[in-house]
């Protein structure tokens, strides 16, 4: 322990306070204020529920104990939970320090996996000096601030390849150019998803486990992976086996509606929250089934046909009735051939996303490791 470093546990630094807001009870409702679920903003609405800067873990459900810190004068979803930083310490030092443990571990449920702060709040954390906190704070925010413009650069790129689209093929829902429409399990040689049980998942392993956290719209975000032993990569596999050029597609949860083509040359293993569409060659092009899923009018589109409780989503029999345009393979080639090179300079910008991340963890467990 550095010097005047002392350890306190959670629970003595920081309060807990809980939210009630449904997201299906937000419909309609307008206003100035920024909701935030699990994965990130939901809607804005005409209330807040705390006027200063916070944390917020995820409690219930997909990516329970991720750690983010969110704005004043903003609201979590109820399956968020709100952790709040008391004795003057400054909050994105708790917040960071949070990052670090593996909140993830307390989860307890099978179908809906929920963390209790009576649990994580027994954990112990470093807390230096204000001003060790301030410079350390400073040094981590230095490098999170390389990752988030590296991101907001992908975000450049996937409007762009929008833009191609709508140039070439013009909007998805409304065909104005009359493609001929057929089912998505039409154009799919197999439509399945990953397993309906949840294996035992370890930081080291076997085989990666791929599951909706690392599906994004701007890529495959590697950087929170687990592992499942062979034994039971094989088992999964034996039913879903992801390729090179086949596409991943969110169905179940928040971020239902992502979808990504696999660039991933080895083999993993996949959750049921994903589906795995294998495409007919000879009639769809995977990037350009990939744009076509991530247009944003699709994409409310499929997210309105969701159902289901505690976990709303696309069950694969609406998934294979689902309408896509299908314009000549030669065309949709084309469009792939155009953004190629906007998804090289993507899969660069990726990687040197990575290689941050490393630099970041390092300097993390340097701190609090």
């Amino acid at each position: 322990m550095k010097q005047k470093w002392i350890v306190k546990r959670i629970e003595d630094i920081c309060e807990k306070a809980s939210s009630n807001i449904a997201q299906n009870k937000l419909e309609g409702i307008t206003g100035d204020y920024p909701v935030f679920g699990a994965s990130g903003f939901v809607q804005n609405a005409d209330f807040y529920h705390r006027d200063s800067e916070y944390i917020g873990i995820v409690k219930d459900g997909s990516g329970v104990g991720r750690v983010n810190l969110y704005p004043a004068y903003s609201s979590l979803l109820g399956t968020m939970q709100y952790v709040l930083p008391k004795n003057g310490n400054d909050i994105r030092y708790i917040a960071y320090a949070l990052k670090s443990l593996n909140l993830a571990s307390f989860a307890s449920g099978a179908a809906i996996p929920h963390i209790y702060f009576k649990d994580y709040g027994k954990c112990e954390l470093p807390v230096p000096p204000k001003d060790e906190q301030e410079r350390i704070v400073a040094e981590l925010d230095l490098l999170t601030g390389v990752i988030e413009k590296k991101k907001a650069q992908l975000q450049e790129y996937d409007k762009l390849v929008q833009s191609i689209f709508y140039d070439m093929f013009g909007d998805p829902i409304e065909n104005p150019k009359n493609w001929p429409i057929k089912r998505l399990g039409d154009v799919c040689s197999k439509l399945t998803d990953g397993t309906h049980n949840s294996p035992v998942n370890t930081p080291q392993g076997d085989y990666p486990y791929v599951t909706a956290k690392n599906i994004r719209k701007t890529g495959l975000d590697l950087s929170d992976l687990t592992y499942v032993s062979e034994e039971i990569h094989k088992e999964i596999y034996s039913r879903c086996n992801p390729e090179y050029g086949d596409v991943l597609y969110i169905k179940d949860g928040i971020t239902t509606g992502i979808a990504q083509v696999n660039t991933l040359t080895f083999e993993f293993s996949l959750l049921s929250s994903v589906a795995l569409l294998k495409l007919k060659k000879d009639i769809a092009n995977p990037y350009f089934i990939s744009v076509f899923l991530n247009n944003d009018s699709v994409y409310k589109k499929a997210r309105s046909s969701m159902g289901g409780a505690a976990i709303t989503r696309l069950t694969l029999a609406k998934l294979k009735v689902f309408n896509v345009i299908v314009p000549p393979l030669a065309l949709q080639q084309s469009f792939a051939d155009k953004i190629a090179s906007i998804e090289k300079q993507k899969a660069a910008i990726t990687q040197s996303i990575a290689e941050t991340q490393k630099l970041l963890d390092y300097t993390m467990d340097k701190y609090f490791g």
